[in-house]
């Protein structure tokens, strides 16, 4: 999977000077998401509602407007950006602008406001490519729909971060071949940071979203890395249960306390696993115990309300999911509902 280190440069070394709150970014109202991998958390596609894309359709306009002003650098100097890391060359390099950021973190959403230009490094030089915008971790989950519609949007931030003990050279300790430290380092827990004598934070800084304005699709101009190949839900080339293709699968693809639940009717199990056996086993197993491709449901403390709401909604939780949109009744939605949260 492609990595971003043109933006963990910024995060690691920007923020902090821009905004000076990256302790107090710590803490976060609840928003529903999941991990991408070990150092990037990512919010979950929400359900459509009347305007999404009509403000979609009006940040992408503006981002393409901005492209296209600020095709040379040195008028993006002119205007207040800046690259971080001025002395390391990245293969995608953000031009970020001080005012703009404190006017995100702070709670201005201005789509002809961009936090950073991102420009990606070629033989002719930097071309740019996309804009970033951001928010402060402390906003809820309807602010961040207000600012971008996230039935159509993918926020992230970066998660289980551990700085470097001072006086390790920067380069070595975030940009190496191997690195431990940061967004790309080995170390994502708080024990073995600890055991290297760095710093850990368990949410570093606040949350993020990039429009890439001239991808060739519309979710490649929504995704994190700006391609269309799935990378933003599930990482590269997986399914929707978090393993890779032919092999089982038995973790739900988000954390249990962040799978949403909708109201369903009591249902019977009994008949519930009739409707399973028809509809879900060749995938999820027998009894729910995981198929080749499908994470296990069995065990893992889903309550009928949730199972209601993948079954409905499998796009919403994993874009990239195989899982079809099944033809069912509300009655045996109700029943199959109750066999599987039942099932130990």
């Amino acid at each position: 999977m492609r990595r971003i280190l043109s933006l963990c440069a910024i995060v690691v070394l920007g923020l902090v000077l821009l905004v000076g709150a990256h302790r107090i970014a710590r803490a976060g109202m609840p928003v529903t998401s999941k991990l991408m991998d070990a150092h990037m958390e990512i919010t979950l596609r929400r359900l459509p509602e009347p305007g999404d894309r009509e403000r979609a359709d009006a940040i992408v306009a503006d981002a393409r407007l901005l492209v296209a002003k600020y095709a040379n650098v040195a008028d993006a100097e002119r205007d207040g950006f800046a690259k971080f890391l001025p002395n390391i060359k990245l293969p995608q390099e953000h031009f970020t602008n001080a005012a703009y950021a404190r006017e995100a973190w702070f709670g201005t959403f201005n789509s002809a406001h961009p936090t950073s230009l991102i420009y990606a490094r070629t033989p002719a030089g930097l071309h740019i490519v996309g804009v970033m915008y951001t928010a402060s971790n402390m906003v809820s989950e309807a602010d961040l729909d207000r600012r971008v519609p996230m039935s159509i949007g993918t926020w992230h931030r970066h998660v289980n971060f551990c700085w470097a003990p001072a006086g390790t050279p920067l380069r070595e300790a975030y940009f190496g071949a191997h690195p431990k430290f940061g967004f790309e380092g080995s170390i994502a827990t708080r024990d073995a940071c600890d055991s290297e004598n760095g710093n850990f934070s368990p949410i570093e800084f606040g949350w993020m979203i990039h429009v890439w304005p001239n991808a060739p699709t519309e979710s490649a101009i929504w995704s994190i890395h700006g391609d269309d190949d799935g990378h933003d839900m599930v990482g590269a080339h997986m399914h929707h249960g978090g393993a890779p293709a032919g092999t089982a699968s038995t973790g739900l693809p988000i954390p249990l306390d962040h799978l949403p639940a909708v109201a369903v009717d009591s249902g019977d199990a009994a008949h519930g696993a009739t409707v399973f056996a028809q509809n879900c086993a060749s995938c999820h197993g027998a009894s729910g115990r995981a198929g080749p491709d499908a994470p296990q449901l069995a065990g893992q403390g889903l309550v009928a309300g949730q199972v209601a709401f993948m079954v409905r909604n499998p796009s919403v939780i994993d874009v990239t999911s195989d899982m079809p949109q099944l033809s069912i009744s509300d009655g045996d939605l109700a029943d199959v509902s109750a066999y599987v949260s039942q099932l130990k």
